[in-house]
């Protein structure tokens, strides 16, 4: 699996495709395109907080509801904290690391092999056996549908060790929590154009290009919950209300980069892509309130999170801009001209982007069964964009079971819909071994094709320790 201290990703792929520098950043060789199909399959043989339904711990799987077990509940809703520690505790933390991967494919099946032979036919072509209106009308069909559905997007979440660390002081009938959060998310898709054949050069061209967004979140957090009112202030309605706040700092890498497709076969382009990382790279620091509620009664729970109430504004790198500062007959240069065609011209892209955090309100709720067995549920309340643009509303519901024995592990299962963008849904199966090692899986049910063999378009897994002391 393709991660380093810096990862989100939604693809990895074989040799020749993305790799990760010393940066953490992807790398390109070859067919970005070929990559973005390839890359899932990697990811998914060998194996965020609150964004695309990426969550850690095993709120993965039964989405970030407001369950006691979970050290990542209060990630979601602020109020949730002080439920996480025990009556008789005054601390809870994670020992180990938490991280969280998940990876999107566009509708797009089995065009990988077409679009290679497309690049080795625009490189060389006496290669393609086909008429040139043939070969035209084929491939200008797959660049048309890879630029409507090809895609492939990576999410990752990391937490450190020993955080999230909650406290409730003797002195206080609050309790204090600590997050340190870093989050990796990109996205790479096609912007299409046709495919032309030149008479004079006798060969084909295409302006068709890689188009890939990115960014890196680093998040330190610091949040207090408290019952808002004495314990016998809602004694008739069987339950207490809880309140909680947190102030996020954020730190946002964001960065876009345009590729030429024709310019991509046989060359080793590691440094271009690096330097141009750092050139369209923008880094903003802002603040991002969340406020909750959580109201809790013997036998279930409800919460009402808004997140990102001052909604903090973060700049992407300027691309298409300056392109004469670059040297002539480059690859930095073409692909800047080639960007600026893109926004300028065609209107597909922006050269100069922001991205706010939305004022997101979301709603859970968690029934007890039984003392061991819990049903929840959750709703994004809303449509909103991530930082590499991709529209999300998403809705879960799931259910657990928390055997008494350490021997026995926990099992929990659960369903995830997004009800915008791709609507894409997927369903998941989390175990938790010796009640400290979570383990989480999930899978959609919508395939695609590489290569005569079928994948899931959507694929996640998580892994986190974590301990009552």
């Amino acid at each position: 699996m393709l991660l380093a201290a810096k990862t989100t990703l939604e693809c990895s792929s074989f040799d020749q495709g993305v790799i990760v520098n010393r940066k953490g950043l992807p790398t390109l060789r070859r067919s970005t395109l070929s990559i973005a199909i390839s890359s899932l399959l990697l990811l998914s043989s060998a194996a965020n907080a609150g964004t695309n339904a990426i969550h850690p711990g095993s709120s993965s799987v039964t989405g970030p509801t407001n369950n006691h077990q979970s050290l990542y509940a209060a990630a979601h809703n602020p109020a949730m904290a002080g439920k996480i520690v025990a009556e008789d505790e005054n601390f809870r933390m994670s020992y180990f690391i938490g991280i969280g991967t998940n990876t999107e494919i566009g509708d797009a099946n089995d065009f990988v092999n077409e679009v290679d032979e497309l690049i080795d036919i625009l490189d060389d072509p006496s290669l393609t056996n086909d008429s040139i209106e043939d070969t035209l009308n084929r491939f200008n069909g797959v660049l048309e549908q890879m630029g409507e559905e090809g895609y492939v997007k990576n999410s990752t979440s990391l937490y450190l060790p020993l955080l999230p660390l909650f406290w409730k002081p003797t002195f206080s009938k609050g309790t204090f929590f600590t997050e340190i959060g870093y989050d990796v998310q990109w996205r790479v898709s096609l912007l299409d154009q046709e495919l032309r054949y030149n008479d004079q050069n006798l060969s084909f061209e295409t302006g068709s290009a890689a188009y890939i967004k990115s960014g890196i979140q680093k998040r330190l957090s610091f949040g207090y919950s408290q019952p808002l009112f004495s314990e016998d202030r809602f004694a008739h309605l069987g339950g207490r209300l809880y309140g909680g706040l947190k102030a996020n700092v954020y730190n946002l890498e964001l960065s876009k980069q345009v590729f030429h497709l024709q310019q991509l076969d046989g060359k080793d382009i590691e440094d271009v892509v690096e330097d141009e990382y750092e050139n369209n790279l923008r880094s903003t620091t802002a603040i991002g309130l969340d406020a909750g509620l959580l109201w809790d009664a013997d036998r279930y729970r409800v919460g009402l999170t808004f997140k990102d109430i001052n909604s903090p504004t973060f700049d992407y790198g300027e691309i298409g801009v300056n392109c004469s500062s670059k040297g002539e007959a480059t690859i930095a240069r073409s692909n800047c001209e080639l960007t600026k065609n893109f926004a300028e011209a065609l209107g597909e892209i922006r050269q100069n982007e922001t991205h706010t955090k939305p004022i997101l309100a979301t709603t859970d709720a968690t029934f007890f069964v039984t003392d061991r067995w819990t049903v929840n549920a959750y709703a994004e309340l809303a449509a909103y964009d991530d930082i590499v643009g991709t529209q999300n509303q998403w809705t879960s519901i799931g259910t657990a079971y928390y055997p008494k024995s350490y021997w026995l592990p926990s099992v929990r299962l659960g369903l995830q819909k997004n009800l915008a963008g791709s609507k894409i849904s997927s369903y998941g199966l989390g175990l938790t071994f010796f009640k400290l090692v979570n383990l989480d899986l999930a899978t959609s049910s919508e395939k695609v094709t590489h290569e005569d063999t079928t994948v899931p378009r959507r694929f996640s897994f998580s892994l986190s320790i974590e301990e009552r002391f």
